[in-house]
């Protein structure tokens, strides 16, 4: 089993195959400050060629999900210019934050339960699966500082579609948890953080049943099945098909399948 890293602004708990990391920063109001950045990185680093970890769960403590980015820091000059100064620096690795945590191979969930503006609406974007309380709040602030949500579009566009996605960013415009749901930014609406438990233990229940190289190697494809031209992509699913038909996932699958059992991974389903 991965040993977890030791991190600043962020609390780990492994609960079996599931990684539960909580932003814990209440000083800044969990924002995306350089320590945040540092602890996400570690953590993926940690998790994301480990198939034993299957569910990564990011949440908020305190009633905060993340405000977006550290502007205490963000007018920070160094005297340097172009693609030198520090600012660029720090925004180009926000997005190579971002295309990782779209990108590990386990199933991540985002439980947003207060602000997620910003950054922190990309790194709900970002998720595979959004839950959103009565509490959460969601906006693309920047320009209403004079900034841009850079590194965050692609993932925004993506989980919303261009129309919605220029609607938002043009003007502003602040969503609550339902509103959220409403346009799917949100995957599932719950009142209360409390409520959040059940049906958490329902979406764990999901994937439970799936194989977790199977779902590794899906979301992958998916995310390819974005970028490349249809013939293109046709190619590469069928080289990804044929090699899960003759991994031992899938041996096992159909097999177990054929003699109405579980298969391995799925043996401790409730």
């Amino acid at each position: 089993m991965t040993t977890l890293p030791q991190t600043r602004s962020l609390k780990l708990r492994r609960d079996d195959w599931r990684l539960f990391v909580t932003i814990d920063d209440p000083a800044t109001r969990n924002a995306m400050t350089s320590v945040l950045v540092d602890d996400l990185e570690v953590t993926l680093t940690a998790v994301e060629n480990d198939r034993s970890v299957r569910a990564l769960i990011v949440q908020g403590a305190n009633g905060l999900f993340c405000a977006g980015a550290d502007l205490k820091t963000v007018g920070m000059g160094d005297g340097m210019e172009g693609r030198e100064r520090s600012t660029w620096k720090a925004n180009r690795r926000g997005g190579e934050l971002f295309r990782r945590v779209a990108e590990v191979p386990a199933t991540t969930i985002a439980v947003v339960d207060g602000p997620a503006f910003g950054g922190g609406f990309g790194l709900a974007c970002c998720s595979d699966i959004v839950i959103g309380t009565e509490n959460a709040r969601f906006s693309l602030s920047e320009t209403t500082l004079g900034l841009i949500p850079a590194q965050i579009g692609p993932y925004v566009v993506a989980r919303l579609g261009l129309r919605i996605a220029k609607r938002l960013a043009l003007t502003a415009a602040r969503l609550g948890g339902q509103d959220a749901a409403e346009i799917g930014l949100v995957d599932y609406f719950v009142p209360t953080i409390q409520e959040t438990a059940p049906l958490l233990e329902e979406i764990f229940e999901g994937i439970r049943r799936c194989a977790p190289h199977a779902n590794a190697s899906t979301k992958a494809l998916l995310l390819q099945a974005m970028s490349l031209d249809r013939k293109a992509f046709a190619d590469i699913a069928a080289d990804a098909f044929a090699a899960s038909l003759d991994s031992e996932e899938g041996q096992e699958g159909v097999k177990a399948f054929a003699e109405k059992r579980r298969p391995y991974w799925a043996e401790d389903s409730i």
